[in-house]
């Protein structure tokens, strides 16, 4: 969880403090169109990211209790939120971030399930 966590303030600092080559070169943003509108709207998810990095690795550093669930509710929340989006959007872009989050939501499902069969074992331990 703390990793995931420095991971989101990377991503962070990405969207906000190299946001425009982030833009250009990663996500592969066309900025002759409605540069200021996509700049502000890929730096305004650069400054979520921070908050959830930093929740992350509180999270992860003091309400152990709760990771697991953290673990759930990251990728439901991707997969429901690119789910509606999807509805009414379609990107022309590289989405050059895409395989990190891919990997990201991946390994969020698989750290969920992992702790659900530690936790089954361990209660069948005691049992």
């Amino acid at each position: 969880m703390t990793l995931l966590g420095c991971l989101d303030l990377v991503r962070g600092f990405m969207h906000t403090v190299l946001l425009e080559y982030a833009a250009q070169n990663i996500m592969g943003l066309d900025l002759a169109v409605a540069r200021d509108d996509q700049l502000l709207l890929l730096g305004t998810f650069g400054i979520s990211n921070y908050l959830t990095g930093m929740m992350l690795i509180l999270v992860g550093m003091k309400a152990r209790n709760i990771v697991q669930y953290v673990f759930l509710a990251i990728p439901v929340s991707y997969l429901f939120g690119g789910f509606l989006i999807s509805r009414v959007a379609s990107s022309t872009a590289r989405l050059g971030g895409l395989s990190m989050m891919i990997a990201y939501i991946a390994l969020c499902i698989g750290t969920f399930v992992a702790v659900l069969i530690w936790k089954n074992l361990k209660q069948k331990e005691y049992s």
